[in-house]
């Protein structure tokens, strides 16, 4: 049946895809690791700015030591970026937005993302106004 399917779209002059064929952007090769952020009580969310191209593929870990129920909200750098999944012990969400995260004990979390729309935002912890308390992210 499979076979005929496809005589018929060639016949017809309509593209086949092979269903293994990935977009070359969303191969794993393609992603760029982002140095973790790590939430743990008073001590500073990231040591640097992150700096991100439009049209890059990404892969950021957060991790919480469970030191504190900590979150990480960032409304606006995700509505800037294409979330492609989030990773929870091997459990993969796709989700349609994203609004913010929190821990309620230890663990980590992978999300995997497309840069998309430049300019300046941030990911902070919700309830705090200390510059160690935020990361800002450029993405260009």
């Amino acid at each position: 049946m499979k076979h005929l399917l496809i005589a018929a779209a060639l016949t017809l002059g309509l593209p086949t895809f092979a269903p293994a064929q990935t977009a070359g952007l969303l191969e794993r090769g393609n992603r760029t690791k982002l140095p973790p952020l790590t939430l743990s009580a008073g001590e500073p969310l990231s040591a640097a700015p992150l700096t991100l191209k439009s049209g890059q593929y990404y892969t950021l870990e957060i991790v919480a030591d469970g030191s504190a129920e900590l979150g990480l909200a960032g409304p606006g750098f995700f509505r800037a970026v294409w979330v492609n999944e989030i990773v929870i012990n091997d459990i993969e969400i796709r989700p349609l937005g994203v609004d913010s995260l929190e821990f309620d004990d230890e663990g980590s979390v992978e999300i995997s993302f497309i840069a998309i729309k430049p300019g300046r935002y941030d990911l902070h912890i919700p309830g705090t106004s200390g510059e160690s308390q935020r990361v800002e992210i450029l993405i260009e």
